[in-house]
This record gives C-alpha cells, structure tokens and sequence, in this order.
C-alpha cells in the first residue's frame, strides 16, 4: 500500500477554505487506497489561540474520519504579523518531524505558507518522496499585488526563489485557478501543472442564525477576516446603507476582526450585526436564509476565486461582489450575481440596493449560481485529484 503524507498548515477543525479543501482531498486520498497521515498545527485559526483541547500539549495523534492525524506544537499568535512566526516554527517542527519519523511514498505540500518549501524539500531530498504542491494561492504574487511587499525587495525575491526551487522539485504542481495555472508555469519549467479548481462542500445547512427585523434586506460576509478581505470598504458601503431597510450581516472571524468590531461600534454602525466563527453547517445555513452573499477582496487581488463564492451558489444566495479577475469571471460565467467597481463603497452599496430593490432579480441571480455549482462539487474535483497523485505513488512504491 503506498503511503502519502499531507504537509498542511490550516486543518479541521479549523474553519477556513484551506482546511475545508486539504481535508477533502486527504479523505479522496484514503479513497484510492492510499496509507494517508496528515501533519499539522495544533489548530489555532482563526483567534491565533490553540484550541482549549490541545492546549498544553507538544504532539497530539487523532484519527479524523479514518485518517491519522498529527499535530505538532507551533508558535500561534493572533497579532497580524504573528502569523510569519507561526508559519516559520511550524515549518521548523514539521521538518524534523518528517525527517526523523515520517515515511512516505508521496508528499503532498499545501501552500500558503510557502515555509512549507522546508519540511517538503526535506522530504524530497533526503527520503527521496514523491512531492506534490498544491497551490491555493501563488507567492510572491498576490503580497505584492496587496501591496504588502515590493516586487524588487529582497523578501519578495527570496520567497519568489524559493518557490521556483519548490515547484521545479515536485512531481506535480496543482493550481486553483487559470490565472495562477499560468503564473505557476513560468516558474515551475518542466514540471507538470494540473488544474483542479475550488468548489462547493455538500454540507447540511442549518438555519437559524441570522436576525432578520421585519423583512429587511440580509447581506452576508461569511469567512476569514483577514487582510486580503476589505472589510473596511464593506463598512464604508454600509454606513451608505444606513437610512435603507438592509442589514449587513458578519461570520467568521480573522486577523482584521477585533479592529472591524471596534470600528463597528466607535462609529456607530447600526446596521451591521457581527456573528463570529459559527460551525460550518450553520455558516452555510447562515448563507442559505441571507437575501445576498457578499464577497469582498482588496484592490489588486485578480487570481483569487473564494470559496464563499460557491458555499453561496450552493444554496442558492445570489453574490454581490467586489473584485476583479478570476472572482469576476466566475460570477459572471454564472450569472449568479452582481459585480461592483473594486475599491469603490459606493458602488458596492448600489451593487446591494440594486438587489434588495429587486427581489425576484436576486432571486433569479441564486437560481443561476446553484445551477453552476453543480458542476463544482469539490468532492469529484478532489477524487479526480487523488487518483492522479495515486498513480503517481504507486508506482513509485511498486519500484521500491
């Protein structure tokens, strides 16, 4: 039986995209028949705390939906810049961990964080795995598109060397979108690039959770709240909103969410109601009884399609959006929404009176959304996946 390992930063039961899509596809792994192990932190995402049930602890083996997992000890911080050093210490223990423990045909590598390059060059090197990296979102791109790091600063260029070195090391490199399927390609020389896209979970949605006040118009951001999101432009549109009958509705939490909260209530935003992290079957449910799913990204960001974009098709809850690129595209593909100027409050609060204006048109908009998320079902896409690093490891295996 070939054995793979899954190097992940982010996993369940931490509520965020990366953990919901490594997840899957260890589970499609196991599937194949494949001895899967997953390593990652003791969960911390999204307070930058570890959960109160492994706290304390310096290595902890748990068994998740038949598969093993291990958590190793890291570093969790929830200041903004903390998360550097989260990434650096757990890429640190996750090395030794593999070199010294680990045994693998396969290594599977998800990436952000790209420090994941260590423990997964590690393993490539010394124990001779099989490496596979899969690319949620592509370093030093989309911090230099955020304006987070200068294209010609020696930090962007050694994370862009390193990357190169990463993919050029792999049997395969996975993109999630087009965009980055091609930017991948310039670094990645010979090295295969597969395609294989976000999608919808089929989860139950519960209900129950958003307050709606005699009929009012529901706009829901469900997610991380972290810097890539702008949620401050979010704000800026709801305070536009605050004569009309909508109300902006907040799930999740992240790096920005004690500042938005503060922000909230220093000016006296009324109409906005925050949540918190909420179960997944509840964030869903809370999509599926909003009249509007709102996804916002900063400025910039074009290679991006977030998850929240098909948890909201999957339901039927028309998206407003404020983004370009690929997020663009998608919703316009499905026709499963409406797109404002990126940047521009006053243009996504129009996006959003447009809708709740016209409510036979939202409707219409969440029809075509759902009926385009079902060719998205990430438990196929994850299956098609597995089977190919499948092949890929068995046949290393069989030649051991």
């Amino acid at each position: 039986m070939a054995r793979a390992l899954v190097v992940t930063q982010f996993y369940a039961p931490e509520p965020c995209a990366a953990a919901h899509r490594i997840e899957a596809l260890a589970r499609a792994l196991r599937s194949t028949g494949m001895d899967v192990t997953v390593v990652a932190p003791m969960p911390s995402f999204p307070a930058g705390r570890v959960h109160e049930e492994y706290r304390g602890k310096l290595f902890v083996r748990e068994i998740r939906d038949g598969i093993s997992v291990r958590r190793l000890l890291h570093v969790a911080t929830a200041r903004r810049y903390g998360r550097y050093l989260a990434w650096l210490s757990f890429a640190f223990v996750a090395t030794l961990y593999a070199l010294f423990t680990a045994r693998a045909d396969v290594v599977v590598v998800s990436s952000p964080p790209i420090t994941l390059a260590l423990p997964a060059l590690a393993l490539r090197w010394l124990r001779g795995s099989r490496l596979i990296v899969d690319v949620r979102d592509v370093f030093p791109d989309l911090p230099i598109q955020m304006g987070e790091w200068s294209s010609d600063g020696w930090f962007a260029r050694v994370v862009g060397a390193v990357a190169t070195r990463l993919y050029a090391a792999a049997e395969l490199v996975v993109a999630v979108t087009p965009t980055a399927l091609e930017r991948i390609r310039t670094r990645s020389g010979t090295t295969p690039v597969l395609f294989a896209p976000n999608g919808r979970d089929n989860v139950e949605a519960h209900r129950g959770t958003i307050k709606r006040r005699n009929g009012e118009f529901v706009a829901t951001f469900t997610g991380n709240m972290g810097i890539a999101n702008g949620l401050d432009l979010l704000l800026d549109a709801a305070k536009l909103l605050r004569d009309e009958d909508l109300r902006v509705a907040l799930v999740g939490a992240g790096a920005d969410y004690d500042r938005i909260k503060v922000r909230i209530a220093s000016e006296g935003i009324e109409n906005v109601d925050v949540y918190g992290v909420l179960p997944r079957a509840e964030a869903v449910g809370a999509l599926a009884e909003s009249d509007a799913s709102i996804v916002v990204l900063r400025d910039g960001i074009n290679e991006s399609i977030p998850t929240k974009i098909f948890d909201a098709f999957a339901v039927g809850c028309p998206v407003v959006l404020s983004a370009s690129g690929e997020a663009r595209r998608v919703v316009a593909d499905a026709a499963g929404g409406v797109c404002s100027a990126p940047g521009d409050a006053e243009s996504l609060a129009d996006a959003l009176r447009r809708l709740a204006g016209d409510r036979a048109l939202a409707r219409a908009l969440g029809l075509s959304g759902l009926r385009y998320a079902r060719d998205y079902d990430r438990e196929q896409i994850m299956n098609v996946l597995a089977t190919e690093i499948a092949s890929r490891a068995e046949a290393e295996w069989l030649t051991a």
